[in-house]
């Protein structure tokens, strides 16, 4: 099989712990070689640093040669690489028909993508809802008993002024009193 298309790709992977990013970056690295269409020229693998929030950041970078233009896009679609770099040839043309298959290739890629945004959009609100629901409801119920913005804030885990701020909605709706520096429901 004849390869026409070399480049030098980077792909990266974030995560935590430092050993399974590593591992799981070579285990994919191992499964691009199963693909008879790639010919890898050479490949390094970054030692992992860590980011903030203890997560670790690897990368390898990858020289290979891609059977046409259309393994390489399907290649970037696919695995996603933060940087292409064409090393060969100096110039590429395309078949219009071929162009459009790539073309709508990478619209089916865009409208998964803005799909799956939209669930997580719209799972995220309900989550958000829900939770502000719980709060709520635990706020009403720990108010049983009077207590200060300061006990109640040692209840539910939330700082005394962000607790307050839960609680005038509350006290609009009727569904708590306020007594002084007390609240009740």
């Amino acid at each position: 099989m004849e390869h026409k298309v070399r480049a030098r790709v980077i792909i990266e992977m974030l995560g935590s712990p430092k050993a399974h990013v590593l591992d799981t970056l070579k285990d994919y690295v191992s499964k691009l070689k199963e693909d008879k269409t790639l010919k890898f020229v050479s490949e390094e693998l970054s030692t992992p640093e860590q980011r903030d929030g203890g997560l670790f950041a690897v990368f390898t970078e990858i020289d290979i040669w891609f059977k046409d233009v259309s393994h390489l896009l399907g290649f970037c679609f696919d695995a996603l690489p933060s940087s292409v770099e064409i090393l060969e040839p100096d110039t590429i043309s395309l078949p219009s028909k071929e162009f459009e298959g790539v073309l709508n290739d990478l619209q089916a890629k865009l409208h998964t993508v803005d799909l799956a945004l939209k669930k997580m959009r719209a799972t995220a609100s309900v989550l958000d809802n829900n939770a502000m629901n719980t709060l709520r409801n635990f706020i009403i119920y720990a108010l049983k008993e009077p207590k200060t913005s300061l006990e109640l804030s040692k209840l539910v885990g939330l700082p005394a002024d962000k607790v307050e701020q839960f609680i005038e909605p509350l006290i609009k709706e009727k569904k708590v009193k306020k007594t002084g520096s007390t609240y009740s429901s």
